[in-house]
């Protein structure tokens, strides 16, 4: 589903040249919920960021659904992601004076194969499904972090994205609300064989991944 091959990333810092991914090469099956670990630096959101196309590498080749994704066009590009991807970040990210239901509906909003009647029912219908149907009327600031990370789960799935990219989507959370959150990503990716990408630095996550890679230096490494 995914092919990266000799994946380089390098950032200017004065008169130092920072390798942030070194010739990084990787398949990432249909279906597979891959964690990506490693400390700080390694590389882990860089990676997310070009595999998502938020961001461009310096030189090598990413290939999604047998799409050369770094030869589209700047629109494509943003096409792409509305109609394939969806995307977790750790602070949550949602707008703060928009209901919880009208954050969830966004992504779906800018879609011109979707009514609104479609949207509507889609939107309340992945409500239903993290159990925050009873809060669709709410704004973010009434909500509990977890609950504000699975509302942000809501709306990376609401256009049924191929690829869900989640970026230390637990970093601002307590165990408890973790562990929700790990166990929805958890049955998304088995009930609805939803193709899952998640970067994470906390040891005990990896109970919840398919398989894992260990990023070291820009590398991928054994650990």
């Amino acid at each position: 589903m995914i092919s990266i091959t000799d994946l380089t990333k390098v950032y200017q810092m004065g008169d130092v040249q920072v390798n942030a991914l070194d010739g990084l090469s990787l398949e990432i099956q249909k279906g597979e919920f891959l964690g990506i670990m490693g400390a700080s630096g390694s590389g882990k959101t860089t990676l997310l960021h070009m595999l998502g196309l938020l961001d461009l590498p310096t030189s090598g080749k990413i290939v999604i659904d047998d799409t050369d994704v770094l030869a589209l066009t700047d629109y494509e590009k943003t096409m792409f992601r509305l109609y394939k991807l969806g995307y977790v970040f750790q602070d949550y990210a949602l707008v703060p004076d928009l209901t919880v239901m009208e954050n969830v509906s966004l992504p779906a909003m800018l879609r011109s194969d979707r009514t609104e009647e479609q949207t509507r029912n889609d939107s309340y219908g992945i409500l239903q499904k993290i159990g925050l149907s009873d809060r669709r009327d709410h704004i973010p600031r009434e909500l509990s972090g977890g609950q504000q990370q699975r509302v942000s789960i809501a709306r990376a799935m609401v256009n049924k994205p191929d690829i869900l990219f989640a970026d230390e989507p637990c970093a601002n959370l307590d165990s408890e609300n973790s562990r929700v959150v790990l166990d929805l990503f958890r049955e998304i990716n088995e009930k609805m064989q939803q193709t899952i990408v998640m970067v994470s630095h906390e040891d005990w996550h990896k109970d919840y991944f398919d398989r894992i890679i260990h990023l070291k230096d820009g590398k991928v490494v054994h650990p």
